[in-house]
């Protein structure tokens, strides 16, 4: 599926503002006045703070929007403070047992106010960076090209203002997969371009782009008659909700303010069975290159294996099989594994496999997913690798 559109969950801008060059510190204001002194005569240096899932708050915040982020730390700002103030007020007396349990906890209060200063720092950060022009006008750039804009002009823009190059390549597949292909005319150009803008080295980066069908040339003098598959299933699929709530979420668009993940959509729609969804699955294949020759000059593309088979059939016979058949949807089948359960309320375990890698935006949405009463599996995500779209480009050069 095309490289994401920038997700605006805490994960993923967390490693966006992580900017290993840069030379400013966040953590200075944690500095006394001598400490702040001596730092103004000494270059500053970032501090490495490791987040994980062991730290609790972390794992409360990480799948958050960032308009939700902020008020979150603030309400946990608030309850340390009061659960501090109930103990130290004066006009209280305390036993015993009281100030040995309250001994108990300051280490655990200690760990708690070192991990939300951090996270307040970061969320400064985040803050900052979302809200600089250039992340919303790269946002709303790759939303329009999600909804089917062409953006030529903005991409020739960004060649000719020494836009960093994996992050123009990214763009520029993104709105090749999206429509379908770019204009003959423009294709040339922008290839042009780019070896005159970041120079030669930038050949056999383009050439593995167009090998994996990244970016395509459109072929025909009518803009119109080639028809977009992404387009297809972003319709099919519902893949833009711009309504979404992002502060309370009912959809998993929130990762995006407003654009679901396609791999989560497609887990989504597993569960209800892929009876209907033969076109969402003709197009999701269409014109992808397959390394089977067989299948290349049956014209039927690359292969779909929804039940395994040896050897595995092609996707019309698949889903012709599957009718047949009458094969039970995931969604069903999770149902009557929770109503056999003891109690008949915990979840079968759902595994969801991504090989070549996996974003944030689509970590955050299973996640989401998976802590929905309505979604009947907790998910389990295996993976080869996590990565964002410049990071894949960047592999290949």
């Amino acid at each position: 599926h095309p490289p994401e559109d920038d997700d605006d969950n805490n994960n993923n801008n967390i490693k966006e503002t992580k900017k290993p060059n840069s030379s400013s510190n966040p953590f200075d204001d944690d500095l006394n006045d001598d400490q702040a002194s001596q730092k103004k005569t000494s270059p500053k240096h970032w501090v490495a703070l490791g987040v994980h899932a062991g730290d609790t708050l972390y794992a409360e915040v990480r799948d958050q929007h960032v308009e939700k982020f902020g008020s979150f730390l603030q309400n946990q700002a608030i309850a340390l403070k009061e659960s501090h103030s109930n103990f130290t007020s004066k006009g209280t007396k305390k036993d015993l047992n009281e100030i040995h349990q309250f001994v108990k906890q300051i280490p655990i209060f200690t760990q708690s106010l070192r991990s939300l200063t951090n996270h307040i720092h970061l969320a400064e950060l985040i803050k900052a960076t979302t809200e600089e022009v250039a992340f919303r006008e790269q946002w709303n750039t790759e939303r329009a090209m999600i909804e089917g804009d062409t953006c030529y002009d903005i991409l020739e823009e960004c060649i000719f203002s020494s836009y960093p190059p994996y992050k123009l390549l990214r763009l520029l597949c993104l709105q090749s997969l999206a429509s379908g292909g770019l204009k003959a005319n423009r294709y040339d150009a922008f290839r042009q371009y780019i070896v005159q803008a970041y120079g030669y080295q930038f050949l056999p980066v383009l050439h593995d782009l167009e090998t994996l069908g990244w970016i395509k040339r459109k072929d025909t003098l009518f803009m119109d008659s080639t028809r977009s598959p992404f387009q297809s299933i972003r319709r099919n699929l519902i893949l833009i909700h711009a309504e979404v709530d992002t502060v309370e979420p009912d959809d998993v668009s929130y990762v995006s303010s407003g654009y679901a993940p396609l791999s989560v959509r497609l887990v989504q729609s597993a569960m209800q069975g892929w009876s209907d969804k033969e076109e969402v699955l003709r197009d999701l294949f269409s014109g992808v290159p397959t390394s089977s020759s067989s299948a290349s000059s049956s014209g039927k593309g690359r292969l779909l294996d929804i039940h395994q088979t040896d050897p595995p059939r092609d996707l019309t016979t698949t889903l012709k099989q599957q009718h047949r058949q009458k094969t039970e949807p995931l969604g069903v089948y999770a149902k009557k594994k929770m109503a056999a359960s003891s109690g008949g309320k915990k979840k079968p375990t759902l595994i969801v496999v991504y090989l070549g890698g996996i974003t944030y935006m689509e970590i955050a949405a299973l996640r989401f997913l998976s802590k929905r009463d309505t979604f009947p599996y907790h998910t389990v995500i295996v993976t080869t690798k996590v990565l964002n779209g410049s990071k894949l480009i960047q592999q290949l050069g």
